[in-house]
């Protein structure tokens, strides 16, 4: 009896339920639609690495910008696409860009801050390694050479910061998350041309003060290089870029209660070549990536906003600086 009852139940779940279900709208994005693919190349006599990340269905017609997103100091490509939960690559696919993942030699990058560097780091041309890279997508694809961005987090925003120094030429725009300049970095910082800016930055990071001073692994423990204070970086930009501090405008986003971070915006127009300089205040926000991966715990690298999604909030300003 229970088991013509069962049979009864399955038949009618076939016939009532299935049809409801086939006239659905359901999209279901392919397993490896947002897979990226490692590659080397030989550079400084030294086989280096990337992830790129290609949408599918692009061709050498298609006309496509390319964004590097940079992982941190004792980071990888490969984890930097999990602490930005692939929102990357999410974006790319839905855009149609190049997005390009490099890997650092021995997890660090020769951005301009002397003190971190290993033996196998002094000599790297990490600068030269990104730009090899751009020409390796040059020869393969239909890249727009005005539109080429970059972005990363810690050590890998002070080399997006050392790109915009040296080739902002090449990079059109860049956004530095949890990070400014080294003090003993600015005398060589001397780009030739106006270049926009943003920059996130927590106001509670424990490891790259927000104001400036010592960076510290631990409060206690041993200085890793100082840097210039998060205000006195947008100043700096503000004034390669002969920006108009009048343009100010401010904003804020407070709209998650349980949070315990609030986002304040600070926009700079009024620059050379219509550049922008935007600044993004994480009240209570650490050394992390607004609206990724909380890495570690909140002892060691503070609290990770939810208020923003940092990937889309740095895709827009590249899309809004780029018309």
């Amino acid at each position: 009896m229970t088991e013509t009852v069962s049979m009864i139940r399955l038949l009618a779940y076939f016939i009532f339920f299935l049809p409801l279900l086939g006239s659905a709208q359901v999209t279901i994005q392919p397993k490896d639609a947002l897979q990226s693919e490692k590659h080397t190349l030989k550079w400084q006599d030294r086989s280096r690495s990337y992830l790129l990340y290609t949408p599918p269905g692009v061709s050498n017609l298609d006309t496509l910008l390319v964004v590097f997103a940079i992982h941190g100091g004792g980071g990888t490509a490969k984890g930097l696409e999990r602490i930005t939960k692939r929102r990357f690559n999410e974006l790319a696919y839905e855009q149609k860009f190049l997005l390009v993942y490099p890997n650092a030699v021995s997890k660090t990058w020769n951005s301009g801050r002397l003190e971190i560097l290993k033996p196998r780091n002094k000599d790297v041309d990490d600068v030269g390694f990104l730009l090899a890279i751009l020409e390796e997508l040059k020869a393969e694809f239909n890249v727009d050479e005005s539109k080429v961005f970059a972005t990363g987090i810690s050590n890998g925003g002070f080399m997006t910061n050392r790109l915009l120094c040296e080739r902002p030429d090449v990079f059109k725009a860049g956004a530095v998350v949890t990070a400014s300049m080294a003090e003993d970095f600015m005398a060589d910082c001397n780009p030739d041309q106006p270049v926009s800016l943003m920059v996130i930055n927590g106001l509670d990071d424990p490891l790259v003060p927000y104001n400036g001073g010592d960076i510290r692994l631990f409060k206690k423990g041993k200085s890793r290089g100082r840097v210039i204070s998060t205000d006195d970086y947008i100043k700096f930009w503000m004034e390669q870029n002969n920006c108009d501090v009048s343009t100010r405008k401010d904003s804020l986003i407070n709209t998650i209660k349980d949070d315990g971070t609030r986002v304040l915006r600070a926009s700079y127009g009024g620059c050379d070549a219509e550049e922008e300089v935007v600044l993004i205040s994480i009240e209570g926000g650490g050394h992390t990536w607004p609206g990724g991966r909380q890495y570690l715990g909140e002892r060691w690298i503070g609290k990770t906003s939810r208020e923003i999604v940092a990937c889309d909030v740095i895709w827009e300003f590249f899309m809004e600086v780029s018309d």
